[in-house]
Order: C-alpha cells, then structure tokens, then sequence
C-alpha cells in the first residue's frame, strides 16, 4: 500500500508518497546490499582465517625443518666425535704396541702386550660395530630427513599456492567490495534522485490542486454568471422584441417617406427627358458595390419579430439604395443656368439661323448678358476641353459623368483648363462673342451620349427641386 513520509524543514512539513512498486524496488535493493555486504564480510573473514591457518602451518613446517636440520648436524657431530676417538684409540693402542713390542723381548711381556692389544682391538671392534650401528642409525634417520624435507618443500609449495590463492580471493573480494560499494553509492545516489523526483511530482500535484480548486471555483462562478447572463438575456430579448416592434414601426414609416422622396426625384429626373433607370444603371456601375447570393426572405417560414424586423430594414435598404443612385445622378445632371442674371435669347430645337436666315436646328439655349460676365460650372465635373473649337469660338467642354456632358461656347475668356475638377457653379470663363456669333452671350448645351438635350428642361426640374 502507499506509505507517505513525513519531512520536516524550516518549519514546513513536506508530504512524500511512496508507491507500493517503488516500496518493493528500494527494498529490494537493500536486500541485495545487504546479503552481497554479508555474503563479502564473510568471504573476507573465511579468506583471512584461511590465511592465517596456512601461515601457521608454514612456519610449524619451517621450525619442524630447523629442528630436523638440528637434530642432523648433533648426530653428525657425535659420529665426527666417535670416529676422532676410534682413530685416536687405535693410533694408540698400534703406538703402545709398537714400542713394547720394540721394548721387550721377554715372551710374557709378549703375551701380555698380545693380550692388551687382543683386548684393545676387541675393544676398537665393538667401538667400531656401535659406530657401524650409529651409522646405520644415522643413514635411517638421513633417509628419513630427507623424506620429510621433500614432504615439508611439497607442503610448504603447496601452502604458498593456497597463499597466492587466497590473495587473489581476497584481491577478488575487494574489488567486488569496491564495485559493491560504488553500487550501493549508486543506489542511494539513485534513490536520492527518486525521492527528489517524487518531490518535484508531490509539489506538481500540489500545484495540479490549486490549478483544479481555482478552476472549479471559476467554473462555479461561471455558472453562476451563466444563470444571471440567462436571465439578463431573456430580459434583453423581451425589451428586444418590444425594441424591434417600435423599430419596424419606425423603418415602415422611413420606408414610406423614402419612397416618396424617391418618386419626387424620379419626376425631377424624368423632367429632363432622360432615361431614368438607363442613369440609375449606370449610376449602380460607379457607385460602390454590394452583393451576394439572393434569398427573398418573404419566402421564409416562420419568420420570428427579429426576422419580420429584417425584411422590413432590407425593404428600406432597397429603398435607400435606389435614393442613394438617384441621388447621385441629381449630382450629375446640370439643373441650373450658367449665368446669375441673363436673358433667353434662342431656344432649343429648331429655327432660321440668325446669319443666313435658313432653318437650322439649334442644339443648346443662348443666354444673352453684358460682356465679360462670370459663365460658371452647373453641375460639377472635369474639363475635358478648353479652347477654340471652330463656330463655337474659345468653348469649354464639362464631363459630370453617367455620360453627361455640357458645352460652353463663344467665350470671351477661359479660366480652367483641360483635367480641372470644378465645382457646382465654379467659375470657367467670361461671356463673350467669339465664334460665329452676332452678339455677346453663351451658347449652353447639354448632351447625353454625345445626345443633344433641350437645357430647358433641366433648367424646370432645377426650379422644382430648389422650390421653396
């Protein structure tokens, strides 16, 4: 079973998890340490003991050697001893027996020298047996000593193969001693590390806790906030839809007005003569783009306030969509006169002409007023010409876009010049009688497509759109 252990340091108590497998991992190491320590010691002690016992009978070996080698050297000096004094007798006695037998003649003395020398040599005989009898004895005991000398050098070879032996084991069993303990530091180095790595997992899980804790609370707390933000909602969606009734009440009326600002334009534009949807068109080509995949949304099942509330706000965007062109072609179109003050000196269409009295078709309006008054832009737009141009005299060329252009012609001066950006009655020239003209004042046309348009007209859907 899972064991904790308790640390304390610095006043803090550090719980440490121990796992059953980790439990059985160090405590099996320690067996091992343990059992292969013992399992050393004793081989170490049985070695020394060994040792010691080898020693022992070494030096027994040695000293019984010394004592034979002893023994040896006293018997050879006692037969050295007994063989001196053999000689020496019988020197003597061959000595005494010469002189006597040299000294008398007397057959007693004779016989007495014969019986001392009889007696001398059985004398030296029996000292020559005891020294035949040491001598064998001696040999016995050379013979005996010298197996006992190969025995003792076979023994004491063989004490010093056990000696080299028994180093080697013992040399053996301190190096396995030296790995054991490297193997044990290993270990504890090893179970140091484990016991910091579970100390770092104790302090991830501690973390992982109040990571979980802090979550929860949050979790808690966003449910809370849930619930509210439900109720909040459910309120918001009912002050909606009250929201979206009164706005599609307002939109349908915006609606309404729109369009009728819309048919009001419709008519001013249709006052030119001009093709209103053609201008519309071509007004949706420059006008900045929106679009999309169509979904008539009165085709919708079960529309909810939010969507009935959409359908009307997209009606009025068409709506508005269709004001925003209109409007855009009334900033193009040309709805005022080119002069402050001026008189209607010939009309549109046509007319006998003026210098050769034939009939002719006039394509613009003459307004007639003093030389050199100010002759200004009606509808902004780009020059696109300013000079001379053949009857027209010094003229000025404006395009306003959607294919609108207006002329300017017998000019007495010109102030801009081709590229210019001029602005709804800007000033472009003077009033003049340059060209073929019989007076001063402007020759003003209008012309769509390169189409001439009666200037009239524009001129009354201008009065109808500033009236008031």
């Amino acid at each position: 079973m899972t064991r904790e252990v308790l640390i304390r340091a610095d006043g803090k108590v550090t719980y440490i998890s121990i796992s059953p497998n980790l439990q059985k991992a160090v405590a099996a190491t320690i067996l091992a340490g343990i059992a292969w320590t013992t399992y050393s010691s004793v081989g170490l002690v049985v070695n020394e003991r060994v040792i010691e016992q080898k020693t022992t009978e070494v030096a027994v070996a040695r000293q019984a050697y010394s004592d034979l080698m002893n023994g040896v050297g006293s018997a050879y000096d006692e037969f050295a001893r007994l063989v001196g004094n053999l000689q020496k007798s019988q020197s003597e006695l061959l000595g005494l027996a010469d002189s006597e037998m040299d000294a008398a003649q007397d057959p007693a003395q004779m016989a007495e020298v014969t019986r001392r020398a009889a007696a001398a040599r059985q004398t030296l005989d029996q000292a020559d047996a005891a020294i035949r009898a040491k001598l064998a004895i001696f040999q016995g005991d050379l013979t005996s000593i010298a197996a006992q000398h190969q025995k003792l050098n076979e023994t004491i070879a063989q004490l010093q193969d056990d000696l080299r032996l028994a180093d080697r084991e013992r040399s053996q069993s301190e190096a396995e001693n030296a790995a054991l303990s490297a193997a044990l530091q290993d270990s504890g180095q090893q179970m140091a590390k484990v016991v910091g790595d579970q100390e770092q997992r104790e302090e991830r899980i501690r973390l992982l806790q109040q990571a979980v804790a802090t979550l929860t609370h949050d979790r808690n707390a966003l449910v809370d906030r849930r619930a509210q933000l439900a109720e909040e909602i459910k309120k918001l969606e009912q002050r909606l839809i009250a929201y979206q009734t009164s706005q599609q009440s307002v939109v349908e009326n915006l609606a309404q007005r729109t369009r009728t600002n819309v048919d009001e334009v419709l008519k001013t534009v249709a006052m030119t003569g001009l093709n209103v949807d053609k201008l519309l068109a071509k007004a949706g080509e420059i006008m900045p783009g929106i679009g999309g995949p169509f979904v008539d949304l009165t085709q919708v099942a079960d529309l909810n306030a939010a969507e009935s509330a959409m359908l009307t706000v997209s009606s009025l965007d068409d709506e508005v969509d269709r004001w925003d062109r209109l409007q855009f072609v009334l900033h193009s179109l040309p709805l005022a006169a080119p002069l402050d003050h001026f008189m209607l000196s010939s009309g549109f269409g046509t007319r006998r002409d003026p210098l050769n009295g034939k009939l002719a078709v006039h394509e613009g309006l003459d307004f007639s007023s003093e030389l050199g008054a100010s002759v200004m832009a009606t509808a902004p737009g780009k020059v696109i010409f300013a000079g001379w141009k053949g009857d027209y005299g010094k003229m000025v060329e404006i395009d306003h876009g959607l294919g609108i252009h207006t002329r300017y012609g017998h000019l007495k001066s010109i102030t801009v010049k081709v590229g210019d950006e001029v602005a709804y009655r800007q000033k472009i020239g003077t009033l003049g009688n340059t060209g073929r003209s019989t007076g001063p004042h402007v020759h003003y046309e209008v012309r769509v497509d390169d189409k001439a348009y009666d200037p009239m007209n524009f001129l009354e859907a201008g009065r109808y759109v500033f009236k008031g």
